[in-house]
């Protein structure tokens, strides 16, 4: 228990730390924003309150607020200082989704969650929490890396004999296994690439994001020189991080 509440308060505390600069540092969450609203658009939902999950700075839910004027969507975080970077005026609630949803995300008809859910300390316990929790008819949208991301930087360590210290994500088969095939309104996986000049950029920008919570012990300099060696690379030396994306829509 008591790791479980250590492992929380450390993400926590590199979100708190990353949300005044986390808008110019997530180009992959701001991308697949744009691909949920897409889905959105394709979606007979019914009238009612819509949340959105794990939202940090706000920007999926200014997004759909854009396309939907009508609605004024909910964003639900940890992150006080991530909650406070949201516009002016902003529906918001400071809640650890660890404890499952507040009272005030039931029976809602369209739930959203964009690299909320990985950061769960049981993400296939809390994606059926949420599912449950829809009213009749309603729809949960989750996008989240899977555990096919990150090649290159498995390869490296593989290559230097070193652990992989980044973050293990679920397998998205996994999260679907106890879900009725009618339920499961779509699932579809994306590659997404990133490219950085070096292995000391790419790693950059993940705490610049706040995402580089680990269990795993750092690496050492010489460590990360010895991984700036063997990546891969590509265009001018450059190095690529690579994510496999899951978009999950689920229908209850």
């Amino acid at each position: 228990m008591n790791n479980n509440k250590n492992w929380n308060k450390e993400i926590k505390t590199n979100f708190d730390n990353a949300a005044n600069h986390y808008y110019y540092h997530s180009s992959i969450q701001k991308h697949f924003c744009y691909e949920i609203i897409l889905l959105i658009e394709k979606l007979s939902i019914r009238n009612g309150e819509w949340f959105d999950l794990g939202s940090g700075i706000g920007f999926l839910a200014d997004e759909i607020e854009k396309q939907f004027p009508q609605k004024n969507v909910c964003r639900i975080d940890f992150s006080e200082k991530m909650l406070s970077n949201n516009k002016k005026n902003s529906k918001t609630i400071l809640w650890d989704l660890n404890k499952g949803l507040p009272i005030e995300a039931s029976r809602s008809t369209l739930l959203i969650s964009n690299f909320c859910l990985h950061w769960l300390i049981e993400p296939e316990l809390a994606l059926k929490d949420w599912f449950f929790k829809l009213d009749e008819g309603g729809f949960l949208i989750v996008c989240l890396p899977t555990s096919n991301s990150f090649p290159e930087w498995k390869f490296t360590c593989k290559e230097n004999d070193f652990e992989y210290s980044g973050l293990t994500f679920p397998d998205s088969n996994s999260l679907i296994k106890d879900f009725k095939p009618n339920q499961i309104y779509s699932i579809k996986t994306y590659n997404y690439q990133e490219n950085f000049k070096n292995v000391y950029k790419l790693f950059r920008n993940i705490i610049n994001m706040g995402a580089h919570s680990t269990k795993s012990k750092r690496k050492s300099i010489s460590e990360l020189r010895a991984m700036q060696d063997l990546w891969p690379k590509h265009k001018r030396n450059s190095v690529n991080l690579t994510w496999e994306i899951c978009i999950l829509v689920l229908r209850k």
